[in-house]
C-alpha cells in the first residue's frame, strides 16, 4: 500500500496514463503508458521517489540516440558541422526531424515508451541526416520531458 496523497490525505491507486508531450527548441517528446499514482482527487505522483531522476537519466543517456548518425565539429576559432558520412559542411539550423523510440525499463515500473522527434541537420551532399551533438539533443530532451511533467502536473510525493 503506498502512501497517501500529499495534497488530499486521500488514498493513491495505480494509474497508467494517457500519452503527454513536451518540447524544447525543436525536439518534440511524448510519453506512452507510464504508470503512476492517483488518489481520487486526480492528483498524481510518481510511482516512488527516485522515478523521475530515473526517466530523465534515460532521455539524457548517449545510449538513447545510438541510431542517429552525430555531425562532426570541426574548426579552429568558429566551429562548424559537417556529415559524418561525405565531410560536407552541414546547414546552421535543423532542417527536419528523426523520430527515436525509448523503452523505458525502470526498476519497479511495467515498461512503457518515450517517442522523441529530434532535429536533425540534413546535409546537401548525400542527403544524410544527423544531429548535432549527444550533449545538445540530451539537454533538450531533459527540458522536454520536465515540460512534460509540469503539463500533467505530476509529483514527486
Amino acid at each position: 500500500m503506498s502512501k497517501p496523497c500529499s495534497k488530499c490525505k486521500g488514498e493513491m491507486s495505480g494509474l497508467v496514463l494517457d500519452p503527454f508531450h513536451g518540447e524544447q527548441d525543436g525536439l518534440r517528446l511524448s510519453v506512452h503508458g507510464m504508470p503512476c499514482l492517483v488518489c481520487g482527487q486526480g492528483h498524481k505522483r510518481f510511482i516512488h521517489i527516485e522515478f523521475a531522476a530515473q526517466l530523465m537519466d534515460l532521455v539524457m543517456s548517449p545510449e538513447s540516440y545510438g541510431g542517429i548518425p552525430l555531425a562532426l565539429k570541426k574548426g579552429l576559432f568558429k566551429k562548424h558541422y559537417h556529415c559524418p558520412a561525405c565531410d560536407k559542411e552541414l546547414p546552421e539550423s535543423s532542417t527536419g526531424h528523426k523520430a527515436q523510440e525509448i523503452v523505458a525499463e525502470l526498476p519497479k515500473a511495467e515498461p512503457f515508451k518515450v517517442m522523441l522527434e529530434v532535429p536533425v541537420l540534413k546535409c546537401g551532399g548525400c542527403g544524410k541526416e544527423s544531429i548535432r551533438s549527444i550533449d545538445e539533443t540530451a539537454k533538450l530532451a531533459f527540458k522536454a520531458i520536465d515540460q512534460a511533467y509540469r503539463s500533467i502536473d505530476i509529483h514527486p510525493t
